[in-house]
């Protein structure tokens, strides 16, 4: 039977770089009869790669309204394409990490939806989630939006909303499970490379839709979403408040800094948002969800969905003894940086200089002659004559 293969994140699991290794090798995969296509629609910051935004992405029209009719549209024309390229592959494969979350929040009846498009296309529809362990999942989410969306939120004040992420795996699986079937949906733990089929996320995934990974696929650039430790968030997220505009490239130059030092920093004052009370009270909460999603959905009877061993490091405080060192450090970064640009400029500048003065010299070389034929008509057209008459002696010399 046809499937359409649906990687729904959740977010920070890998789903980056899934995307990218499926665009880069949609030959390969169209070569075993999987469409990943690059669908044309465009959502504001969100890479081609996302092939599946157009499934539930929201759209803001022009006086900032949400735009219901056009996401729509999209929806339609997007599931259009899917059934044509049902009539080339037996498989199409579609992933965006916002899935999981916007199924709750943007479109409720997403799966229902999809379930109807799908019996009438006379396909299946197989989904693939990767969970990451719930007090991992925080950290890393904020460290996201205070990195790439100008977050001003302190992690306090972010914790307090845990309700918007729908952490409780098993009871979100169970909601779709009633729609597409249990069957129908794979779950992977994002816990480590251990827990990879073949060892990397690359062949995980392939593993996932009933690939293996071979030497035909390519991975030309390894694709990481670098975080900010240590110091290095705390001091994005008050940078945050002076960047008004939002200029990505603003904000590219200062995470680039950041990035410099960001290892020496988590090296210099290891540490965990949450303290390890507080991370046992997380694993408490949401372990029993955990043990059901590994019985029911991994067959893993008894077993846990993740190694819930914790570090044995303090919980992360603003009045750290490392603090200053850290502030210093992007002072620092920042001074080379623009040292380098000035010597970089400088050696454009003499380049530059070089060949406008010999443009210079050129050009007053021709208007000396100039003024030298205007100045004395008659001797310029007699040496111009004289050229003309002068005979050519050349033929002679090679006889």
């Amino acid at each position: 039977m046809k499937t359409l293969w649906i990687h729904i994140g959740m977010a920070k699991t890998g789903s980056t770089a899934i995307q990218f290794f499926c665009k880069e090798n949609a030959d390969v995969l169209a070569k075993k009869g999987y469409g990943y296509p690059a669908l044309s629609f465009h959502y504001p910051g969100i890479s081609k790669a996302h092939n599946g935004r157009f499934l539930l992405g929201m759209l803001i029209d022009e006086n900032g309204n949400r735009d219901l009719e056009q996401e729509d549209k999209n929806f339609q024309a997007g599931m259009q394409m899917v059934d044509e390229l049902f009539l080339e592959y037996d498989n199409v494969v579609l992933s965006d990490e916002s899935i999981w979350r916007g199924m709750d929040m943007e479109k409720k009846n997403l799966w229902e939806l999809l379930m109807e498009k799908a019996k009438k296309g006379g396909y299946g529809i197989r989904v693939i989630v990767y969970f990451r362990r719930q007090d991992k999942f925080f950290p890393s989410n904020w460290n996201q939006l205070v990195k790439k969306q100008w977050s001003q939120e302190t992690f306090a004040q972010y914790t307090g909303r845990e309700e918007r992420y729908f952490l409780n795996y098993y009871d979100k699986l169970e909601r779709m499970a009633s729609v597409i079937g249990k069957e129908n949906i794979i779950v992977r733990r994002y816990d480590g490379k251990e827990h990879f089929e073949g060892g990397s996320i690359y062949s995980d995934f392939l593993s996932a839709i009933g690939l293996s990974m071979t030497e035909e696929y390519t991975v030309s650039k390894e694709v990481r979403n670098s975080g900010l430790y240590g110091n290095t968030h705390e001091i994005k997220r008050v940078l945050n408040s002076i960047l008004k505009d939002r200029d990505r490239k603003v904000q590219m130059f200062l995470m680039e800094r950041l990035q410099e030092f960001s290892d020496v920093s988590q090296e210099n004052y290891p540490s965990e948002m949450f303290s390890q009370e507080e991370i046992h009270e997380i694993l408490d909460r949401y372990g029993p969800g955990n043990r059901k999603v590994a019985e029911e959905y991994l067959q893993e009877a008894g077993g846990e969905l993740f190694d819930n061993t914790v570090k044995d490091v303090p919980k992360w405080e603003k009045e750290n003894p490392y603090m200053l060192d850290d502030v210093i450090r992007l002072l620092g970064t920042t001074s080379v940086y623009f040292y380098h640009e000035t010597i970089r400029l400088k050696q454009e500048l003499n380049t530059l200089t070089k060949q406008t003065n010999k443009e210079i010299r050129a050009l007053s070389n021709d208007l000396s002659n100039l003024r030298n034929s205007i100045k004395h008509p008659l001797k310029a057209v007699c040496r111009q004559i004289a050229k003309l008459l002068k005979p050519d002696t050349s033929a002679e010399r090679e006889e």
